[in-house]
């Protein structure tokens, strides 16, 4: 695909909506700080990122494995096209409160999530079987880490179905109108 438009304005403020406020008081607590992002994973398998982090890119795709893992409700999965740096390459690295949002929800995550079910840890340490468990049970707890858990699930889906690879899957057969590679307007001659 390659078409790097933004977002829509309005499928950001969603984002924002859901997450922003959840993430100031979560952000403020002293109980995680930006020095906790230590890497665990190995760095060699990060891509080149536009505006993640290689902690953000590991934390983002722990999390979208869990959410759309590979032979689950469909054969491709968040892995198997990248997810995680899908959504790097959308994310207009200008947009400081959208960045500020998604950093402060994986933050949450990676930091905080686990002992909200008792396990200790990173996030992106846990089994797959955790994670998800962990995911399920933000959903049904209310307040602000079930904010964080839509917000990340709707950012993830929507990425997801954004690659013509997972189509098939989901029964769409593409746009209607077939479009060619965008032309450009000539600059000086």
């Amino acid at each position: 695909m390659g078409n790097n438009n933004n977002l829509p304005a309005a499928t950001r403020r969603l984002f924002l909506q859901r997450s922003l406020i959840a993430m100031a008081a979560i952000a403020a607590s002293p109980i995680i700080s930006t020095q906790g992002f230590a890497a665990t994973g190995e760095t060699s398998k990060v891509p080149a990122l536009k505006t993640l982090t290689a902690d953000d890119y590991r934390i983002l795709s722990a999390v979208s494995d869990a959410i759309i893992p590979s032979g689950g409700a469909f054969p491709t999965g968040a892995l198997d096209i990248d997810l995680a740096a899908r959504i790097d390459s959308y994310i207009p690295p200008e947009d400081t409160d959208l960045i500020q949002g998604i950093r402060g929800a994986l933050m949450f995550i990676e930091h905080k999530a686990p002992s909200l079910v008792g396990k200790e840890g990173l996030f992106s340490q846990l089994s797959i079987q955790d994670r998800e468990a962990l995911l399920l049970t933000l959903r049904d707890a209310g307040g602000d880490a079930t904010s964080v858990f839509a917000a990340l699930r709707g950012l993830n889906l929507f990425y997801f179905y954004t690659d013509d690879n997972v189509w098939p899957h989901i029964g769409y057969e593409g746009p209607l109108v077939k479009r060619g590679k965008p032309v450009y307007p000539q600059v000086g001659s």
